[in-house]
């Protein structure tokens, strides 16, 4: 899948709790489908920190932690370019497969590489 074939964009949120603390993030993934946004979402979700201790369906235990996938909305493109434009919600591109998704930032950065 091409950059060109990522048409839609979702807002997907998080649940984590750190040291009896739970705070919300939210932010934005563009991709080609649910199927693919959600995959990416589950990736992130089971590789937030570095070592996952235990992974049940949409939450996942750190030993600093516990992260929860929580919510998943497609936007329309108002809603899309008000967020975009805002500037405060990180916004990730996936492509590669459901089984492999790749996540981008928008300066190319991976996933996988700043949040370790």
């Amino acid at each position: 899948m091409s950059n060109a074939d990522i048409n839609d964009t979702w807002l997907v949120g998080f649940s984590a709790e750190i040291s009896a603390v739970e705070m919300a993030t939210n932010m934005l993934i563009q991709a080609g489908s649910l199927a693919m946004a959600e995959a990416a979402a589950l990736y992130m979700g089971r590789t937030w920190w570095q070592t996952c201790l235990e992974e049940y369906e949409y939450r996942w235990l750190y030993p600093g932690g516990v992260v929860w996938f929580n919510s998943i909305i497609l936007l329309d493109d108002v809603e899309n370019s008000i967020l975009r434009g805002l500037k405060f919600l990180d916004a990730w591109t996936v492509t590669g497969s459901t089984d492999a998704p790749v996540l981008r930032d928008e300066w190319g950065n991976d996933w996988r590489d700043i949040t370790r």
